[in-house]
């Protein structure tokens, strides 16, 4: 059962940036202007290096997809989010803006219709969107099945589908959500940036692009109170049932709020943040897993079908993390997944944003997985299909976590919950907001901390798609 974004709530009085192509191929088409060689260009799942000047892409599928570069020796990418449609297909065209350094709109439509009349020359030299051939776009190993699923269920589509990946982790990004999130409307293409910061978050505007946005969170205030909450050394045996907060926003009363734009937070944050790898969307997203999503046991009850779309795209996200990103160091790239790890690996670029989170991801699933049964178990009889559906999709989940090492029914979980409990207050890195005295540079920074470049530097080797 799906459970997708409303196409009708699209804002069809943007001006149109792009024209007709009906007439060439199938889908839309991507026009890259002006964008030297020896780029790194990635789209969708996949990233390569230009050898030669890249004109763009070709036969481009319905959907919602996100574009970036990243120039030679730079240390942030920046790129589009786009939607494109079954029918009118249209041309897309950016170009690449050397004294900003940042991919941006031609000046005027009439360029725009220019670009778009020569494309019946250029269209054989555009790069097909799918380079590797449907085929050959998963490893062997992923396309190998789990040792045991759910009774009368396959495992999930996505995971031996490159196509029905990309479709369940973006499904939910709209056009409205895109203008809501990034503030930036009248456009059919939405600009991000590896230094996009959330909004309010003025400390980090210096390292900002020209053009940058600020995103629009959810939660915000949430995450500050349930930040003091658990940092109360008081109520470490409570861990909150975070299901009247999200009651408490899809009720809202003030706007008529979309379900889907959680689910669309959850995509969009997790994919900005890998790919462009941008801090702000890593650490909204790590919120939404770990404080939201996973900490709402009783949201099946009310909304059971924004349960099953929240835990099949989580279980997307931690697939395509394992199968579709490199590691964040290159000896463990050249040897692959080590038979000693336990778990999703270690190495990749979400885990390492926080390495505690990772051990925190294990533990919360393992609680939630006991919770819902609590919940459902609770309804005797009275369980409802689209109920019983969500307990099978976490099972799904469960299963293929169980094949890498997790456990979440073990008594290792559990002691792991405990000892994480334990922990709340004490020596948690969530305590680093708290006031401390520091010692300042000559420019006014704290002595000793890694520059956000160096960070930007270190995150841009480490998200490559594997080619």
């Amino acid at each position: 059962m799906s459970f997708t974004a409303r196409d009708d709530e699209a804002d069809h009085d943007m001006p149109p940036l792009a024209q007709s192509s009906s007439s060439i191929g199938h889908g839309d088409v991507f026009l890259l202007l002006s964008l030297p060689k020896d780029f790194i260009v990635g789209h969708d799942d996949m990233a390569i290096t230009t050898s030669e000047s890249l004109l763009g892409f070709r036969d481009i599928p319905a959907g919602t997809h996100l574009l970036w570069v990243q120039q030679p020796g730079a240390t942030s990418r920046n790129g589009y989010w786009y939607v494109t449609q079954e029918q009118n297909s249209r041309v897309h065209v950016k170009q690449w803006n050397q004294y900003n350094e940042v991919l941006s709109s031609l000046p005027n439509q009439a360029e725009e219709r220019h670009q778009a009349e020569r494309l019946e020359s250029i269209y054989p030299k555009l790069k097909p969107y799918d380079m590797r051939g449907g085929s050959k776009r998963r490893s062997a190993r992923a396309s190998q099945p789990m040792p045991f699923s759910i009774a009368g269920r396959n495992e999930p589509s996505f995971i031996t589908d490159p196509a029905k990946m990309w479709q369940q982790l973006t499904h939910a990004i709209s056009e409205p959500f895109l203008t809501r999130i990034t503030g930036i409307k009248s456009v059919d293409a939405w600009l991000v940036d590896s230094a996009d910061c959330a909004a309010g978050e003025s400390y980090r505007a210096q390292y900002k692009s020209v053009q940058s946005s600020e995103f629009n969170f959810l939660f915000a205030q949430d995450f500050k109170d349930l930040e003091l909450l658990d940092s109360d050394p008081t109520r470490r045996d409570v861990v909150e049932d975070t299901t009247d907060r999200v009651l408490a926003l899809l009720r809202s009363t003030d706007s008529n709020f979309d379900p889907c734009e959680i689910i669309a937070e959850l995509q969009f944050t997790f994919l900005t943040g890998t790919h462009l790898g941008n801090h702000a969307c890593m650490e909204q997203w790590w919120d939404l897993v770990l404080k939201i999503i996973v900490r709402a046991y009783r949201l099946v009850l009310f909304y059971p079908v924004l349960t099953i779309e929240l835990i099949r795209t989580l279980h997307a996200q931690i697939i395509y993390t394992e199968e579709n990103v490199e590691s964040t160091s290159e000896e463990e790239q050249e040897k692959g997944r080590s038979e000693h790890t336990i778990g999703p690996c270690p190495d990749r670029p979400i885990y390492q944003f926080n390495l505690q989170n990772r051990r925190r991801l294990r533990t919360a699933l393992a609680k939630y997985a006991r919770k819902l049964e609590e919940v459902l178990n609770g309804l005797g009889d009275a369980v409802t299909m689209e109920q019983s559906t969500a307990r099978a999709i976490f099972g799904e989940l469960e299963s293929w976590l169980f094949t890498r090492g997790w456990d979440l029914g073990s008594k290792n979980a559990k002691v792991e919950e405990t000892k994480q409990r334990d922990e709340i207050g004490e020596d948690d890195d969530d305590d680093d907001d708290m006031p401390v005295v520091v010692d300042l540079d000559e420019h006014g920074r704290e002595v000793g901390l890694v520059s956000f470049n160096e960070l930007l530097d270190k995150q841009e080797r480490s998200v490559l798609v594997k080619l």
